[in-house]
């Protein structure tokens, strides 16, 4: 038996020669790109505005948006309360005070505007000298304002002195104070912070003319003054 031999392939040419590793490289590329782009795609982006941030999460390579945050709710400020007056008093209104002991009115003599001027009982005619004003000052006492003249109604603080009440300009001393007391349904007394004593008629008589000065107080008829407001 005759062998025979297999003639040698044929080589190819220089000029016809492919290589296969730019093949190959090129797919590693491109599977390389997608790798990449996919993972910039789940990355985590962040957004801010003022001083708060939002951030977006990757779940299962898909991104989601964050929750949205809760504002935070002030809560309603309470406006402080206006305190009580005495008596229902409302400051900067103008009353007439009336004795409870024969229903005459607090009067300024005369209708003096005067420094120094005096304080009596008269038969009510709502003129400016016989209307009043309460107006707070601390500790919760008040000045009594006569309305005609803006001055406030003082006693003096010598035991020795006229105990008659009178008109002077504000000075904020005590003995242009007074405690409003309540006595009843729009009824008062009114007792000054320095001497501790209330106004009253004069030996407590009902009569127009009588002067008001102020005495021990013992809670009587007479030094007690209905507040009547106007207007």
């Amino acid at each position: 038996m005759s062998s025979r031999r297999r003639a040698p392939a044929p080589r190819p040419s220089a000029e016809g020669y492919v290589p296969h590793w730019p093949l190959a490289a090129g797919a590693l590329a491109l599977l390389l790109i997608a790798v990449i782009g996919g993972y910039t795609g789940g990355l985590i982006f962040a957004e801010t505005a003022g001083s708060g941030s939002a951030e977006m999460e990757v779940v299962s390579d898909t991104l989601v948006p964050p929750p949205p945050t809760e504002e935070a709710v002030e809560e309603p400020s309470e406006e402080p309360s206006e305190p009580a007056h005495p008596a229902g008093i409302v400051p900067g209104t103008a009353y007439v005070l009336q004795n409870v002991h024969g229903g005459r009115t607090m009067d300024v003599a005369g209708a003096s505007t005067d420094d120094g001027a005096h304080v009596h009982l008269w038969d009510r005619h709502d003129g400016e000298n016989q209307q009043w004003r309460f107006v707070p000052v601390e500790g919760g006492f008040y000045e009594i304002e006569g309305v005609a003249s803006g001055k406030i109604l003082q006693v003096s603080t010598d035991a020795s002195a006229d105990p008659v009440a009178t008109l002077i300009p504000r000075a904020g001393a005590s003995n242009q104070h007074w405690t409003v007391v309540e006595a009843g349904e729009g009824v008062v007394r009114l007792v000054n912070r320095a001497t501790g004593q209330a106004l009253t008629p004069q030996d407590g008589s009902p009569d127009g003319g009588a002067l008001i000065v102020h005495t021990k107080d013992e809670g009587h008829p007479h030094q007690q003054w209905r507040l009547l407001p106007l207007g």
